[in-house]
């Protein structure tokens, strides 16, 4: 199944590291693992991890162990493992609404009616997702309320590359995806992000079973080898190729909004997000009533939608789809 393409740049300079990594022997735990950890985010530490599911189970696992935590406050249109990743913790998920004013991720009000419960707002993680690669405006409010709350929060940043606003609030703990769907892909992978030299110290035992150190009594094997991890570590730090993930994705949507306006089609306007990297272009008009206008808006068959139903497992909710904003269709 062929779900992303890479440049021939990038095909290239990675298969000199791996050429490099397999000569040397050097395919776990070495640079890009450890030494590495200050290079991928600007102004934080990260760790790679196996998938960006693994990333919020450490995440959360630290806020569990560390502080005490027991309730994950998640939102209603998300990954559905973010509602059972919380349960192999034994901590209870709390869903939040979502609704399409907030492009399809967690509203600040209901955030807020969440938090009203005091034994909530002393309990709770945040774990908040960016949805189809639109950072709704809403997130510096849900940012603002964690923070005066005093809850951790944590973005899922799996749609979420490119994003200067999580990356430089300090206090948001993030966990990226590089599933082979995602916008930087690695085929799988995931990385722990954060400005805590406490978290990030933490995890890094957590992921290799404090086998040295013996401070933790937990600890799970979810880290990445060397050969994916530089594949990783290359997506986050060349700033080359930002042009062909996301700058070509962009120039795409921005076609298929001129079709929408057009032909009166209703979308989410990507315009009207505080960032956006072309990851979805999220159509609310039903797709067989689009198809029937014949435009090129339904050429290709849509991509998987952006979690169209409730995280619990019940009936579609915000119902929507998405066609393709591959960069090889620019």
């Amino acid at each position: 199944m062929q779900v992303c393409t890479f440049p021939k740049s990038l095909i290239h300079a990675y298969s000199e590291d791996v050429a490099r990594l397999m000569h040397e022997g050097h395919v776990a735990e070495g640079h890009f693992y450890r030494d590495a950890a200050a290079e991928y985010v600007k102004g934080r530490k990260s760790v790679p991890v196996a998938s960006g599911g693994a990333a919020i189970f450490s995440l959360l696992a630290y806020y569990k162990f560390e502080a005490g935590k027991r309730v994950a406050l998640i939102q209603s249109n998300t990954m559905r493992a973010l509602y059972t990743i919380p349960s192999l913790l034994e901590m209870h998920p709390r869903v939040v609404n979502s609704t399409y004013d907030d492009f399809l991720a967690m509203s600040p009000s209901a955030l807020t009616r969440a938090l009203d419960d005091h034994e909530t707002r002393k309990s709770a993680v945040c774990v908040y997702s960016v949805i189809g690669g639109y950072l709704a405006p809403s997130f510096a409010e849900v940012a603002r309320i964690c923070r005066e709350a005093g809850v951790p929060l944590i973005v899922d940043a799996a749609h979420a590359h490119y994003m200067p606003a999580l990356t430089n609030d300090p206090t948001v703990q993030l966990a990226y995806s590089f599933y082979a769907t995602k916008i930087l892909p690695a085929g799988e992978g995931g990385l722990v992000a954060t400005a805590s030299e406490d978290i990030h110290t933490w995890v890094r035992r957590f992921l290799m079973y404090d086998r040295f150190e013996n401070k933790l009594s937990v600890g799970l094997n979810m880290r990445l080898g060397e050969l994916p991890s530089a594949l990783i570590h290359r997506l986050m730090t060349d700033p080359s190729l930002e042009e062909y993930f996301k700058d070509y994705r962009i120039e795409v949507s921005k076609r298929w909004v001129e079709v929408c306006e057009n032909n009166r089609v209703e979308f989410l306007d990507p315009r009207r997000a505080a960032d956006y990297n072309g990851y979805k272009l999220i159509v609310l008009t039903p797709f067989e009533r689009v198809k029937a206008l014949n435009t090129p808006l339904t050429a290709h068959d849509p991509t998987s939608p952006v979690f169209g139903t409730d995280v619990r497992g019940g009936p579609s909710a915000l119902p929507h789809w998405c066609p393709p904003t591959y960069p090889s269709l620019r």
